[in-house]
């Protein structure tokens, strides 16, 4: 019967996601999760979701990232992607794997890209860091990412405009507070 053929075909399904996602480090909750997002809300099929997986998993290894890591993150945060995919949601894969580089996640991410929507109170952090630290911190251009849901874009920005890690190490403590309030 058809009701028969489409039992086993979910079957196969199910099989094949599991399979992908033990490949990939995570357990079967997990495998579903992350499938199941990128179907659902990327519209993708099966096949189109494990290509986009599998890629996410190789430019998280090519940068050096825990790719399990990077997997679990993005199955743990539906809403994240959800909010911020665009073209099938590459852009939120690529975030996740620029989070983890940078020893963040996807909350973190958000975090950021809320602080910095928040246009009145990230202009004065902005500013009151600018005075701080003695230099001009311009946040715009992170801004318009963010905006335009460009995570990797608005996070290389950020980076720019607070001098990158060693420079942020190299800040006191109430320094990091203007420049963390900043960047929300």
């Amino acid at each position: 019967s058809g009701f028969g053929i489409g039992l086993q075909a979910s079957a196969n399904m199910a099989d094949e996601i599991a399979d992908s996602a033990i490949a990939m480090g995570l357990g079967a909750d997990e495998g579903a999760n992350l499938f199941g997002i990128l179907m659902s809300m990327g519209s993708m099929t099966q096949g189109q979701a494990e290509n986009l997986a599998e890629s996410a998993y190789q430019l998280a290894r090519a940068n050096d990232v825990a790719p399990q890591a990077v997997m679990k993150d993005i199955a743990a945060n539906a809403d994240f992607f959800a909010k911020h995919m665009k073209d099938g949601g590459k852009n939120v894969l690529e975030a996740a794997v620029q989070a983890k580089k940078l020893g963040l996640n996807l909350s973190t991410i958000e975090g950021i890209a809320g602080g910095l929507l928040d246009f009145q109170s990230s202009l004065n952090a902005e500013i009151e860091a600018s005075l701080m630290l003695g230099r001009d911190i311009n946040l715009q251009k992170a801004r318009e990412l963010a905006l335009d849901n460009d995570l990797t874009g608005m996070m290389d920005e950020v980076l720019k405009q607070t001098g990158g890690e060693a420079e942020f190490n190299k800040l006191n403590r109430l320094e990091r507070e203007a420049i963390a309030k900043a960047i929300g």
